[in-house]
């Protein structure tokens, strides 16, 4: 049996949530997974009335602890002279995001280092809600209906490489 992949895009549905009828496809498969996925949509823009709100609140507590702590925002970590990174070389802070460098610098033949790693901090004490906050911003990733600006979040950027940043 062969198998192929089509993507189809639905845009009119019934009151129901039902495909309506000159959308519908020939294949009923297809007709109840873009009723399901309009099901996944409309949960999650339900979610939204309560979510947003409390990643707003869970903001302003994060951002209230960098009050005294905003000359400490950026930090450089060489790893080769320094070692491998962790949260205990910043006592006060904890690593609540990770992100790899995709710049294509690193891809030049005459470039040997590895890509730089990204740790976002946040005080220790605000921990929780800092990991609450990204579970709901996470939660609702690809969602065009929430306002993600409205629940940014200052977050100390610890870059750890083995080259200075100006090749990047």
């Amino acid at each position: 049996m062969d198998a192929y992949e089509c993507e189809a895009k639905f845009t009119a549905f019934t009151n129901k949530g039902k495909v309506s009828k000159p959308q519908r496809s020939k294949y009923e498969v297809v007709n109840e997974e873009a009723e399901r996925k309009l099901q996944e949509r409309l949960a999650l823009k339900a979610q939204t009335k309560v979510d947003l709100p409390r990643a707003i609140e869970l903001a302003k507590v994060v951002d209230e602890a960098f009050k005294d702590k905003m000359s400490d925002l950026f930090l450089e970590y060489d790893y080769i002279e320094e070692g491998d990174f962790d949260d205990s070389k910043t006592p006060g802070w904890v690593t609540i995001k990770v992100k790899t460098s995709h710049s294509n610098w690193y891809d030049n033949d005459d470039v040997f280092n590895a890509p730089s790693t990204y740790h976002y901090q946040v005080p220790v004490e605000v921990e929780q809600e800092a990991r609450e906050l990204q579970a709901i911003r996470r939660k609702h990733q690809g969602d065009n209906t929430f306002r993600f600006w409205e629940c940014d979040y200052r977050k100390r950027e610890v870059r750890v490489a083995d080259h200075p940043n100006d090749k990047e």
